[in-house]
């Protein structure tokens, strides 16, 4: 009985060692809260830095969200043209709407693609991968407060 113990122990330590460091299960490791937070803090990193492979530069530096939304979405910015637009405080809490333009409704996540791939002219994350569900969990964490208001205004 002993000798089938110490194979299952020798077994589960190298199932939980093998998974564990593979990122396959991580249990324990932190709690829901901290994971949220984790892909909000990478959500503003990815706004306020990157450039999602775009090349557009203006006055030398490299295109990012906080180019024209400026001070991380939460203050009113203006797009290099110069004409102002309103803060993103509100943007989580107004998607989906009906944009004119496109004669459609459009989600947050829609928005975001349009605004990487016009405006940065880079290459949009996908609709579910770790990056638009950052950004989206970053946008709705700077909402914190704003009343729902699906189709509402910036």
């Amino acid at each position: 009985m002993k000798k089938l113990t110490t194979i299952a122990s020798v077994l589960a330590a190298a199932v939980t060692l093998t998974f564990g460091l593979s990122g396959i299960v991580q249990a324990g490791t932190s709690s829901p809260a901290a994971k949220l937070q984790a892909a909000v803090n990478h959500g503003q990193s990815l706004f306020e830095h990157s450039t999602f492979g775009g090349s557009r530069r203006i006055h030398g530096a490299p295109v990012t969200c906080n180019t024209c939304h400026q001070g991380g979405g939460r203050v009113a910015g203006r797009l290099p043209n110069g004409k102002a637009i309103p803060s993103l405080v509100n943007a989580a809490a107004i998607f989906p709407r009906y944009n004119p333009n496109l004669q459609r409704v459009v989600t947050i996540e829609m928005q975001i693609q349009h605004c990487v791939r016009g405006g940065l002219q880079g290459h949009p994350p996908g609709f579910a991968s770790k990056p638009m569900v950052d950004m989206v969990a970053y946008l709705n964490s700077i909402a914190k407060g704003q009343p729902v208001n699906s189709g509402g205004k910036p």
